[in-house]
């Protein structure tokens, strides 16, 4: 029985440098200096829009995001605050640190860098056009879209906004203020296409058989990832985590079950 306890007691101290390590991302001295382990809360702000990243239902969201947020606070050891914000809002709430990052499928631009710094990326993808079935055929380049009297619509403050600004001069630019209410305009003939991601294209034209995916390209290939406060020590560990989440294969698998959850 003894040479049992001594071996059992050998066992257990050449397991203590195993378990110190696995905490050391936590109990280190320099997360000290982060207001998100002082308050042990991590404010987070949401669109809520964009499926099928984030999507709002009722009080509660639900999406690839959340699923990867859910993850992260609890490998952070911190409560979660789901905060509120809008694409128009979302430049203006992170200058007046609302919130300790932002996430729900956010574009890496210029203009947001300038405010505080991303992650790494964690999806890529492109804009392409949605429009009506019976319409596809008006719609199969970005050149076919940038015409007098097409009438282009865009949800209000992102990234689709900017790159139809930039881009389609020539079409008359509606631009809706969310991204929920804005399918139904080409629904009910009041635009003739939409300008979205690709990932919410596919996605939406599998959900409602009146549209399609006109065009099969890409048009401004951008990278998502978390929008983080100037906050090196968070931005630190988000990094390291995420990478262990990409490889692992976990973000795709959220993405993956998000997207078909959404059909």
């Amino acid at each position: 029985m003894q040479k049992i306890t001594r071996l059992l007691l050998t066992i257990l101290i050449g397991l203590l440098p195993l378990i110190s390590k696995s905490q050391a991302s936590i109990s280190d001295s320099s997360f000290t200096r982060s207001p998100v382990w002082i308050k042990r809360e991590l404010r987070v702000g949401v669109p809520g829009d964009y499926a099928p990243f984030a999507m709002a239902k009722g009080d509660s969201l639900y999406g690839s995001d959340i699923s990867m947020l859910r993850a992260l606070a609890e490998a952070m050891q911190v409560r979660m605050i789901l905060i509120k914000t809008s694409w128009p809002n979302l430049m203006r709430d992170m200058k007046d640190n609302k919130f300790d990052l932002a996430i729900g499928g956010i574009s890496i631009t210029p203009e947001r860098l300038a405010i505080a710094p991303f992650s790494i990326p964690y999806h890529s993808g492109g804009k392409t056009f949605i429009c009506l079935r019976k319409d596809s055929l008006r719609f199969l380049t970005p050149a076919d879209a940038n015409r007098t009297g097409v009438r282009l619509i865009v949800n209000k403050g992102g990234t689709n906004e900017s790159v139809a600004r930039a881009q389609f001069t020539l079409a008359t630019l509606r631009v809706y203020p969310n991204n929920i209410g804005v399918f139904d305009e080409i629904l009910a003939g009041r635009a003739d296409v939409m300008l979205t991601d690709d990932t919410e294209a596919d996605l939406k034209v599998r959900k409602i058989p009146q549209l399609c995916r006109s065009f099969k390209g890409i048009i401004a290939n951008y990278d998502k990832a978390i929008w983080i406060q100037n906050d090196k020590v968070l931005l630190n560990f988000i990094n390291s985590w995420l990478q262990k989440a990409i490889k692992a294969g976990q973000v795709d698998g959220w993405l993956n079950m998000a997207t078909r959850s959404n059909r």
